[in-house]
């Protein structure tokens, strides 16, 4: 049995803009958890349980799995979070389970319209090139011949430095005025880029 009290701990600290928390009723007074519409777990017995997940288990030292669910027979392999790392479990749970759909850029629709498409269409070839030769994608967007492969890009399509490089270059080139003057596209992505590069590597160095 969870209590309405504990329920409402484990709502107040971890419900957010970015993780919206909702639950419903399991067998024995328990409720199952669900975040952003996904399934991630459930309130056991004054307890808080994630459904497995490699990064989680190795941020609890790998502790053995519990089985729990709607019922006997709807068993789900959890781990057990205790409470000093229900945050951080709840970031790198949603982090392996779901992030990796989060839509990152569609060409189509920041054009607007398929004659803006065909405008904007080379110098996207010229951004997507860009981010591959400098590893943030991980496979080449463009075929032999330069042109673009896919028009939607997701969190997958990223690597490690993608994650942090890529969205912050992209803004900068969707902003970009001077798309008629002196400097052309690739001087400024150059640019950009050795700027971003330099805020990622402080901030890998803060870290370790």
């Amino acid at each position: 049995m969870t209590s309405i009290e504990f329920l409402n701990k484990v709502h107040n600290s971890l419900d957010s803009q970015q993780y919206s928390l909702s639950f419903s009723p399991a067998k024995s007074k328990n409720y199952m958890l669900y975040c952003n519409g996904n399934f991630i777990g459930g309130l056991f017995d004054e307890k808080l349980c994630f459904v497995y997940a490699d990064s989680v288990s190795k941020l609890l030292g790998q502790p053995e799995p519990v089985y729990r669910g709607y019922s006997s027979t709807a068993q789900h392999r959890m781990l057990e979070i205790p409470e000093n790392y229900w945050m951080e479990a709840l970031k790198l749970l949603y982090a392996e389970k779901f992030d990796w759909k989060q839509l990152i850029y569609d060409i189509t629709y920041t054009s607007i319209g398929a004659a803006i498409v065909e405008d904007f269409y080379d110098e996207n070839a010229v951004f997507l090139r860009f981010c591959y030769e400098k590893k943030l994608l991980k496979k080449n967007p463009l075929d032999k011949k330069g042109r673009i492969i896919r028009m939607v890009y997701i969190n997958q399509d990223l690597t490690e430095e993608g994650k942090y490089l890529f969205p912050r270059l992209l803004h900068k080139f969707l902003v970009f005025s001077d798309r008629n003057g002196k400097t052309n596209l690739e001087t400024m992505l150059k640019r950009w880029y050795a700027s971003l590069e330099k805020e990622y590597i402080g901030q890998e160095a803060e870290r370790t």
